[in-house]
């Protein structure tokens, strides 16, 4: 830059960008100057470095950056408002020797600190009021905010499956507790059954490579494979029995709430399925069908809590019995009492519901979720590594500075949204079309919105793919008790029933419908001792059945797929 009075070169460019001074005596005509451009080299750091720093931040939140990328774009525009800007703006000026410097510092700090308090008050204000707005809606369907509104009532320890030893084990030590350390012999098993190989055969030959039985045989050697679990199995089964169940759970934590109940639970339900399948193939339906009511007990009382895992716990166990059942109506195994228990049973489990009550609990942890105090690792369900912990220590830094007003609308527009959800859950037909708008709207969001609202981006596509596996679920659930009706009618009148009709009212109350339409389900029978009982599935458009799969094909689930059953004797 040139001196104003004499206009000879002062200073080169690296003496004044890195710290210019106050002010600088030309050395030609000794003229007292001050660097203009000092006051905007310091007002472009603090005040477009900081809005730029939350943004970066929100995006490493909602893992649209990573944190070295998200460095080196910060380092890259303090270049920028540090060098590139003061050496296009700044200039000297002619000064009184005394300067002034302070005054103008203290200026542009003022105005920094006024800025950003403005900034910082309008955002709360905005947020806060958009949240009561929430609030209020939910108040006006008497919709529950609090976990204290949700959670299961105290049961007392004798009729409390959760008080049982068995399940108090799992609360001290999870690793080291008997269900914890229970496995299914053949858990490394590799490979598929041969063409026309059962399962149960297959998994014979992992267990002995030389076996060369039949069905019956092979269930013989799994049972025996199992029987130093047995113990511990009818002990699950005498507390599952239990007329209630109540975890000892600390809901306050919210979305660090533990769960160790769930993994322990669910490796019971696989030893419980493989010894179901295996006293079927040797010729015990009874011992299969206390096995399958275990099974059936075992999943309510993993999905009491309103959590959407415990709700997926509890329908991925109910799909282990399914299995099961499905696999004794193939056999012809089951008695007419146990097909008339085994159905009403079925037709009880409401899948849906739970979901309903999950998705509370969902919105009720996000409410009290205090984001500068939570393990944002143990929220994100990620290892802990050296790695993730900067980049934790960065997210952290990030919600240090993050205005509460764009939480609190992150949280308005998450509960909204969860609201609209719980809504559509209660009117079945209208869940696909919700959740596809839902989605495509986030996905149309623009990156303004992204950022401010990480936590409803990333939480939307975490709660559709199991909305749909848990509607799939109730479909099969609700198809395989329309199937045991029909058993029973084929063994009281020695063939299939015509139509679903036939089966009212001796057999049901009344024609089941698909969870989704609302319309009655697909029967299809077929001249090779086989039938198909399915709902119209996700797309609510019937295939005649045709990508109807096996209970253990895991297609079964497909968007585009029927749900249902497909009994083959």
């Amino acid at each position: 830059m040139k001196c104003p009075k004499c206009h000879q070169r002062v200073a080169p460019f690296k003496s004044w960008v890195l710290w210019p001074g106050p002010t600088r005596e030309c050395g030609n005509c000794h003229a007292h100057l001050r660097c203009v451009g000092f006051y905007l080299n310091l007002a472009l750091h603090l005040v477009i470095a900081i809005p730029i720093g939350a943004a970066l931040g929100a995006m490493i939140v909602s893992h649209a950056m990573s944190v070295w990328l998200a460095a080196a774009i910060f380092l890259g525009i303090l270049v920028i408002t540090g060098v590139v800007l003061p050496w296009k703006f700044a200039r000297y000026e002619e000064c009184d020797r005394r300067g002034g410097w302070t005054k103008g510092l203290l200026l542009a700090v003022v105005t920094l600190v006024s800025i950003v308090t403005l900034f910082y008050s309008w955002t709360n204000w905005w947020g806060a009021r958009k949240l009561s707005a929430a609030l209020a809606v939910l108040r006006e369907k008497n919709e529950p905010t609090r976990f204290e509104e949700i959670v299961p009532a105290p049961v007392p320890d004798a009729d409390n499956a959760a008080a049982a030893p068995v399940f108090q084990e799992v609360f001290f030590s999870a690793k080291d507790s008997r269900l914890g350390k229970l496995e299914i012999p053949w858990k490394k098993i590799a490979g598929k059954p041969e063409s026309g190989e059962s399962t149960i055969h297959f998994t014979a030959r992992f267990l002995n490579p030389d076996f060369k039985g039949d069905d019956q045989a092979a269930g013989e050697l799994v049972l025996k494979s199992l029987a130093p679990s047995a113990p511990l199995l009818e002990e699950v089964a005498q507390a599952v029995r239990r007329p209630g169940v109540c975890w000892q759970i600390d809901y306050s934590k919210g979305f660090e709430t533990l769960l160790p109940h769930l993994p322990a639970m669910t490796n019971t339900s696989k030893v419980l399925q493989g010894r179901a399948q295996a006293e079927l193939a040797a010729g015990r339906p009874e011992n299969a069908f206390q096995d399958v009511q275990t099974l059936l007990a075992l999943a309510r009382a993993a999905g009491s809590s309103p959590f959407l895992i415990t709700v997926l716990v509890e329908s991925s166990i109910s799909d282990r019995a399914s299995q099961v059942i499905n696999d004794g109506l193939e056999r012809h195994a089951w008695t007419d009492a146990q097909l008339e228990d085994l159905s009403s049973e079925l037709s009880r489990i409401d899948l849906l519901a739970r979901l309903s009550d999950s998705l509370r609990g969902e919105r009720a942890s996000l409410l009290q979720l205090d984001a500068s105090r939570t393990d944002l690792l143990t929220l994100q369900g990620l290892p802990d590594t050296r790695t993730l912990r900067l980049q934790n220590a960065a997210l952290r830094a990030t919600w240090a500075i993050w205005p509460a007003g764009w939480f609190n609308e992150d949280k308005a527009g998450y509960i909204g949204t969860i609201q609209r959800y719980i809504d559509a859950v209660n009117h079945p037909k209208e869940l696909p079309p919700t959740l596809t708008e839902i989605e495509s709207a986030r996905a149309a969001s623009s990156v303004w919105n992204k950022i401010r609202n990480p936590l409803s981006h990333k939480a939307m596509p975490v709660l559709m793919s199991p909305t749909k596996r848990i509607a799939a679920t109730q479909t099969i659930l609700r198809s395989l008790a329309t199937a045991c009706a029909v058993e029973r009618y084929r063994m009281a009148h020695g063939r299939l029933p015509a139509t679903l009709e036939d089966l009212v009212p001796a057999f049901l109350l009344s024609v089941p419908t698909d969870p989704l339409t609302g319309k009655p389900l697909c029967y299809k029978p077929s001249e090779s001792s086989s039938y198909l009982i399915y709902g119209t599935g996700w797309d609510q458009t019937d295939n005649a059945g045709s990508s109807v799969t096996a209970l253990n094909d895991s297609k079964k689930f497909a968007d585009q797929a029927d749900w249902g059953v497909l009994v083959k004797f």
